[in-house]
């Protein structure tokens, strides 16, 4: 599917009946913040998603494919997967909200809290197209970099002065558990 040539979807088919589903960014952004809170339980991260994303109630025979459903559309029907193996953590919603939010408004010349209904896929193509210039692009790299155990001299010298900024283990939890519910997730 291309954006050019079809619609953004804005219904989802479980079993045989069509519902209508909460598009917009900011409900799948709520969904993937709770994916990242290590209060909640795997269940109720679930049941988040589907309450958040679904308009109506989900029959309890349907919950497994409406769940199946619901990862795939936060997943863009799988336009952003890349190999899970080598993924290294770059951006959380949570800590990265105000630097993603002005990175997309400068890298676009938009306003995205003035998007009424902006569907997730539109805003995943902003997202993914943000330039690396802004700051947002900036700790992305340092992520990368130290990640990678690749940084200059230089690099760690500006690394521990914003290393509040760039560490993300405070915004998630490393449990076992954790890491097999984002594999679990992400799975298609």
């Amino acid at each position: 599917m291309t954006i050019l040539t079809n619609s953004l979807p804005k219904k989802i088919k479980v079993n045989s009946k069509i519902y209508d589903i909460n598009y917009d960014y900011r409900t799948i952004i709520r969904i993937l913040t709770a994916f990242e809170d290590s209060e909640l339980t795997n269940s109720e991260k679930i049941f988040i998603m589907v309450k958040n994303i679904y308009k109506e109630d989900i029959p309890e025979k349907d919950y497994f494919e409406a769940c199946e459903k619901a990862k795939r559309f936060i997943d863009c029907d799988g336009k952003f997967a890349n190999d899970k193996k080598t993924e290294i953590r770059t951006y959380s919603f949570t800590k990265d909200a105000d630097f993603i939010f002005t990175g997309i408004n400068s890298t676009h010349h938009i306003d995205i809290d003035e998007k009424v209904d902006l569907h997730w896929w539109k805003f995943m193509d902003f997202f993914m197209d943000m330039s690396t210039e802004c700051f947002f692009g900036e700790l992305i790299y340092y992520r990368k970099r130290k990640a990678e155990g690749k940084l200059t001299k230089e690099e760690k010298k500006q690394y521990q002065e914003i290393k509040h900024l760039v560490d993300l283990e405070d915004v998630y939890s490393k449990s076992e558990e954790r890491k097999k519910f984002f594999e679990e997730f992400h799975k298609n």
